[in-house]
């Protein structure tokens, strides 16, 4: 069994924290809800010229969704997947099962990723089912890694009766220098018939190419015009990369022939590219979210901007490929303010309601034991984000 202190705990976006030198110094308490008005000049590359008004707050009352499994006890990550129907998929890094009702972190079990089910797409009235894997009555991972390597949740889509989900590649670094962890890569998997029970889910690993420049895909994915288009992030500067495959040839496990964004050059076949591709996005992270806001005729990057005291911040663009604008931030959640801040897993939910942009993120502590002591902290927090006419 893997107990509290034998497991890494991530920063999504940021590099993650080795748990044998840095479990209990994570983890900040939630504080309580706070409305804050901006006004951003957005840049010319991307937007209008002039101020674009929005309002961001704390949605304390969705906030709810996540404390409704006795044994859940937190996670963080959680990427959202449209399942259709009022169905949502959540995913989840690093999760806190309980042995037992009642009990607390300090003897539950850490596993890498966990899921959900919301059923409803307002979180602040809707309801949630969680799952993990059991063995020998063990909580165990929903994903499970190969060898030393574990699997950490990326974005995913749902393709007709199936669903494809990503996940990175994670492998331990003993370098005294590393935070203990090393990304190695990432997976894929369908799943076929999402909409039966979540016990009957068994994940059919896809292969799919390496890159030869070591690009880590999945980390958002969009559906649209017969395509899937999945951004990811290379070390360590985490500038993101979009990719693409034909949606009908993804849905039945085909994904041997990527095509990437070459700027002037357009998409191209990885076989035919003789050098490597220009990012789309400088500087991003290694969790972000993508979508289309229809209020804004554009598309909207969403991600945690900073480490430690971090920040919600987005990016505007009229086409994928770019041109994007420049990071803006949006929110700061009040718990960045606080001693020991450590905030993170800045990301959006297209198809929740409530607000023209959904988000969530994490808030942890670096303060020694914080994550013992209060089992209120380690729940995603929810942003209601709204743009004005």
């Amino acid at each position: 069994m893997m107990k509290v202190d034998e497991v890494a705990v991530r920063h999504p976006g940021k590099p993650r924290v080795n748990a044998l030198a840095r479990i209990r110094k994570t983890r900040v308490a939630r504080l309580a809800l706070v409305s804050v008005l901006f006004r951003v000049a957005i840049a010319r590359s991307a937007t209008p010229s002039g101020a674009l008004p929005f309002e961001a707050s704390s949605w304390k009352a969705a906030d709810r969704l996540f404390r409704t499994d006795p044994r859940w006890l937190g996670g963080d990550c959680a990427y959202s997947v449209d399942l259709g129907q009022g169905r949502v998929l959540w995913l989840f890094g690093d999760s806190f099962i309980a042995r037992r009702p009642g009990s607390g972190r300090s003897t539950s079990t850490m596993v890498h990723n966990s899921i959900a089910i919301e059923n409803g797409y307002d979180p602040s009235t809707a309801s949630m089912n969680f799952y993990w894997r059991t063995r020998r009555g063990k909580a165990r991972a929903f994903a499970p890694g190969r060898g030393d390597a574990w699997l950490w949740p990326s974005d995913g889509v749902r393709l007709g009766s199936r669903l494809l989900l990503f996940f990175t590649r994670v492998r331990p670094d003993k370098n005294r220098n590393s935070l203990g962890f090393q990304n190695s890569g990432w997976a894929a998997f369908l799943v076929n018939h999402p909409d039966r029970s979540l016990a009957t889910w068994v994940l059919h690993r896809v292969k799919a190419p390496s890159n030869p420049w070591h690009v880590i895909l999945g980390a958002a994915v969009i559906d649209e015009n017969g395509y899937i288009d999945v951004f990811g992030f290379k070390e360590p500067s985490h500038s993101a990369y979009l990719v693409r495959w034909p949606a009908a040839k993804a849905a039945h496990g085909d994904m041997s022939s990527p095509e990437w964004w070459c700027g002037k050059l357009g998409w191209m076949r990885q076989a035919d590219i003789k050098q490597p591709p220009p990012a789309v996005i400088e500087s991003a992270s290694t969790e972000f979210t993508v979508q289309r806001v229809p209020q804004l005729r554009k598309y909207i990057e969403v991600q945690s901007a900073g480490f430690g005291a971090s920040e919600i911040a987005i990016r505007l663009a009229d086409r994928l490929e770019g041109p994007w604008s420049r990071s803006m931030k949006v929110y700061r959640p009040p718990e960045s303010n606080r001693p020991g801040a450590f905030v993170y897993a800045g990301k959006a939910h297209p198809g929740l309601l409530g607000a023209d942009v959904v988000i969530t993120y994490v808030a942890n502590s670096f303060i020694d034991g914080a994550l013992e002591r209060n089992m209120n902290l380690y729940f995603p927090c929810f942003v209601r984000l709204n743009f004005s006419p």
